[in-house]
């Protein structure tokens, strides 16, 4: 065992990152016992001021001695007086100032109470409140190596020059020194082992706390994760169901539109036979990339609904909205030009199924992503590249039930805003399927208004866990 080893186990110090928040929890302990001790000092030194006066002698020696102690313990009071005033507000972030009054309070008290009994040996033997002040503050004032032997040393050297001025009997000076010098030893001692015990402590509460810190972030970092597909680092299909859930109940109570879109990759069986699955896999990211591109606004959502299905979510949107962000989506699809010889359009293209409604409370928000997927699958069958909408409708006394409606690549013509309380066939309001035609795309997105901050708590919600992309 090494010089420092020793050092360590018996004199141990805080290291540099454990010093300040150390010493401030030291400070702040020792301000608190500090307080209590020194109006119960103050109380008992009133009690002993009276006594004094009472039982002053007839003598002038008596009386001299008398005026001595009653000056002695009015100076003590007004110094713990000082003390409590200086230290009367809670101390909540530690000033050099509280350190100060700390160590203030262990010098003045100690020196004080050793002058004091250095002093009596005058009148009579015993050392006992030299010995009070050394236990108490040994036991409940924590201090380091080095303020431990300048505290209890300097209160030594006052004592013995208190009583050699005092000059009491020989054996009587005797027994008092060497009861003092045990006894501060023995303070020091205990006083050591009472600072190594709060060290520990410390030191065990810290690595507590930062264990308890590291299982919050592993546990806020797979919830995170829980909610993200590893392969195109946007949100899941658990995620968009929590999602959904809640803003279905959100546009319940408000009375707002919502829409959802499915989008398929067309012929994407026939990409991953023909250039293997890595080139699939790299398709599926550039596909979620651009679908996150159209996105306008932090409280749509895309996700990847399983396989080469994508899923998007978008709150307070009407028909023309939703029509509009698929009319997008398909535009940025072929703009990525990914080259697809199974496909007869030579490129990867997506298919689309939209649906939206007015949630009711009575209303399941599961019959919003039916209705979207057999808009899709209507999709699909009418040739793929293209988009159908489906509207969910209530009836008297009747299931929620779709009501197919397919839309060409133009852009149909805009409803009016009651459109989907009184839906109109596709005959009067949409071109047939399969028209050509990207020209239709003018018509503007439009995206209802959401009064008040009904949805503030989920948005943050979605934000924590969508901020870190893995």
């Amino acid at each position: 065992m090494t010089l420092s080893d020793i050092r360590e186990s018996w004199f141990p110090s805080p290291t540099e990152s454990e010093a300040a928040p150390f010493r401030n929890t030291v400070t702040i302990s020792n301000l608190g016992r500090e307080r209590i001790l020194a109006a119960l000092m103050i109380c008992a030194s009133t009690i002993l001021m009276a006594i004094d006066y009472l039982a002053r002698g007839d003598t002038e020696s008596s009386r001299d001695l008398a005026a001595s102690a009653i000056l002695a313990r009015g100076f003590i009071i007004a110094f713990l007086a000082t003390f409590l005033y200086a230290t009367r507000r809670p101390v909540t972030r530690v000033e050099p100032r509280h350190r100060a009054w700390d160590t203030a309070f262990v010098v003045v008290c100690l020196s004080w109470m050793s002058i004091f009994s250095g002093a009596l040996l005058a009148v009579r033997p015993g050392i006992e409140p030299y010995l009070t002040a050394l236990f108490t503050i040994a036991a409940l004032i924590l201090q380091g190596t080095r303020r431990s032997m300048l505290t209890f040393g300097a209160g030594l050297v006052f004592f013995i020059f208190s009583a050699a001025a005092a000059r009491p009997e020989q054996r009587l000076m005797l027994s008092a020194l060497v009861n003092g010098s045990i006894s501060t030893l023995l303070a020091f001692v205990i006083s050591q082992v009472a600072f190594v015990v709060r060290l520990r402590d410390f030191r065990n509460d810290e690595y507590i706390t930062e264990q308890k810190r590291e299982l919050i972030e592993s546990n806020e970092r797979l919830q995170r994760l829980s909610f993200i597909d590893p392969l195109t680092n946007i949100a899941n299909r658990r995620f968009l169901e929590m999602s959904l859930s809640r803003e279905w109940k959100l546009h319940a109570r408000s009375g707002l539109y919502m829409s959802v879109l499915m989008i398929d990759v067309d012929w994407f069986k026939s990409l991953n036979d023909t250039y293997g699955h890595l080139v699939g896999d790299d398709c599926l990211r550039r596909v979620a990339s651009a679908l996150e591109s159209v996105l306008r606004r932090p409280t749509d959502l895309v996700t990847r609904y399983g396989g080469e299905e994508f899923c998007i979510l978008l709150p307070m949107t009407e028909r023309d909205g939703a029509i509009c962000t698929g009319k997008r989506v398909l535009q940025v699809i072929r703009g990525l030009e990914i080259l697809h010889q199974g496909s007869p359009l030579g490129r990867v293209t997506v298919s689309m199924g939209i649906s939206g409604c007015r949630p009711e409370r009575t209303d399941k928000c599961n019959d919003l992503l039916r209705s979207a997927d057999k808009a899709l699958y209507d999709a699909k069958t009418a040739g793929k590249n293209r988009i159908a909408w489906h509207s969910l409708i209530k009836t008297e006394g009747a299931d929620v039930l779709p009501m197919p409606e397919q839309l060409s690549l133009d852009m149909p013509p805009p409803l009016e805003s009651h459109a989907e309380s009184h839906p109109v066939s596709a005959s009067s309001q949409a071109p047939p399927a399969g028209g050509s035609g990207e020209s239709g795309f003018a018509a503007q997105d439009y995206i209802s208004g959401r009064g008040g901050e009904v949805a503030e708590d989920f948005f943050n919600i979605r934000d924590s866990f969508m901020g870190e992309r893995y």
